[in-house]
């Protein structure tokens, strides 16, 4: 996802520190009529990530979706992801809490929707907050499937963070703190996107 003209002025003076990105905005964003794109730093993909992508005809074929129902595991293409069971409440992973963890996992009561979702870090939690205060969305799953694809590595597969639908809109998101991005999340960026743009 590109930065619009407005945002990129917006974080012109952006200035990062470490794993902790400072922005000075040099007007107000009014709460009352903010966006998504006022609140959320999209990232921009080098484009030898998705160069390295097996993309031949027939990939979407090949590559796979796995979503959870209950305890049972549902495999389709990715041709068939818009076809795939969307309002299956169940995260294809699950969240698992233990004492001196890393990961900062928990739930995230979100008032649009009505009920708790889950994150695997303090980034998705805020990703969460922002969702909800922004609005105009009806549903968020967590971890909503896994992507197997393949590319010049080899085979891999990768769990989205989020699904957000909305009425005549859908966004398959990823999360990551801007210092921790690797080049194996960077491909794995790449693979969401591309999946994303196939089921339009």
């Amino acid at each position: 996802m590109g930065l619009s003209p407005r945002t990129a002025r917006a974080l012109r003076c952006a200035l990062v520190l470490g794993d902790v990105q400072v922005v000075e905005i040099p007007v107000p964003v009014w709460s009352h009529a903010c966006r998504l794109d006022d609140l959320a730093l999209p990232y921009a993909l080098p484009e030898w990530a998705t160069e390295c992508l097996d993309l031949g005809p027939g990939w979407t074929r090949t590559w796979t979706e796995t979503w959870k129902t209950g305890k049972s595991e549902v495999i389709v293409p990715v041709k068939d992801l818009s076809a795939g069971p969307a309002m299956a409440p169940v995260p294809v992973r699950r969240f698992s809490w233990r004492t001196g963890q890393r990961p900062r996992l928990g739930l995230e009561c979100l008032v649009t929707t009505r009920r708790q979702h889950g994150f695997e870090s303090l980034a998705e939690r805020w990703l969460l907050l922002v969702l909800d205060f922004v609005g105009g969305f009806d549903e968020v799953l967590s971890q909503p499937f896994r992507l197997r694809f393949s590319s010049s590595e080899g085979k891999g597969s990768h769990t989205t963070d989020f699904l957000v639908l909305a009425a005549g809109a859908s966004w398959l998101v990823d999360v990551r703190p801007g210092g921790l991005i690797g080049e194996g999340d960077e491909v794995r960026f790449a693979v969401a996107a591309q999946v994303a743009a196939a089921a339009g």
